[in-house]
């Protein structure tokens, strides 16, 4: 067989196999090859790797695209002078994603505005970057689709949805009261990815001691803090809002709560 049929026939299986990037670096990696004297294997241990590579990539995009994250934030980008009660070093060993290898979740908890929803969204993004599955979702959209997808008899749809996926990231946790039949919903959520190993990220405005006034049901309340806290971590943050602090540096008058 010639040179020129063999090269013919490595294209032509490439692209019944649906090797793109590897067929689309086919002729730079040969003419590397040549002129630096490669051997067979590190041809094609390199043409492998830009196919593996390449559908990393897709990977992630594809993840991403699915993950619900309407506005992505990353963690670089995260102002820890701003927020003292934040420690760095500590948001740095979560985003080794350790936690989420070992079923761990991470709670975290504070008033509106001081960046839970951001660190959170952080550690969702650098998952996503590593490959895993992450689904995003309000604890207020959960229980609109749960709704709506009982009514369709639909709900073990949704149900497999927040499952199945690698990372839950559950936000807004404490926002509004819920009905007996959601937190029932709510609950098996989470039971079974405790069950299965398989963490969540959650923020919510509402201390562990508040959550009675989420739940209609303090057993299930508290049955639902037995499995979160288990194997968790809790971040509190207590500083000052940021939109908040952005309106005073402006020298915009902010309402006062207190009556002052």
């Amino acid at each position: 067989m010639t040179a020129s049929v063999s090269y013919e026939r490595t294209r032509e299986h490439l692209e019944v196999l649906g090797l793109q990037a590897a067929l689309d670096a086919l002729d730079g990696v040969l003419q590397a090859g040549q002129k630096q004297e490669r051997l067979p294997v590190e041809i094609l241990d390199d043409l492998l790797s830009r196919e593996r590579q390449q559908r990393f990539e897709r990977r992630v995009a594809t993840n991403l695209q699915l993950s619900g994250i309407a506005h992505p934030r990353r963690l670089e980008d995260f102002d820890f002078s701003a927020q003292i009660d934040v420690s760095k070093p500590q948001i740095d060993e979560l985003a080794t994603l350790r936690f989420l290898h070992q079923g761990e979740n991470i709670l975290f908890l504070g008033p509106p505005g001081v960046g839970k929803s951001h660190l959170a969204i952080g550690l969702a993004m650098t998952a996503i970057a590593q490959g895993h599955r992450v689904y995003f979702i309000t604890l207020n959209d959960l229980v609109e689709r749960s709704r709506a997808a009982r009514q369709r008899d639909r709900l073990h749809v949704v149900s497999s949805t927040l499952i199945r996926t690698d990372l839950l990231l559950l936000d807004e946790v404490g926002y509004l009261p819920l009905e007996s039949i959601d937190a029932t919903f709510l609950f098996q959520v989470v039971s079974r990815r405790y069950e299965a190993g398989k963490s969540i990220i959650l923020t919510s405005n509402k201390s562990y001691g508040s959550w009675h006034d989420i739940f209609p049901d303090a057993v299930l309340a508290t049955a639902l803090l037995d499995r979160l806290l288990h194997l968790s971590t809790t971040v509190n943050i207590r500083g000052e809002s940021y939109r908040m602090r952005h309106r005073r540096q402006a020298g915009i008058p902010t309402l006062n709560t207190k009556g002052e």
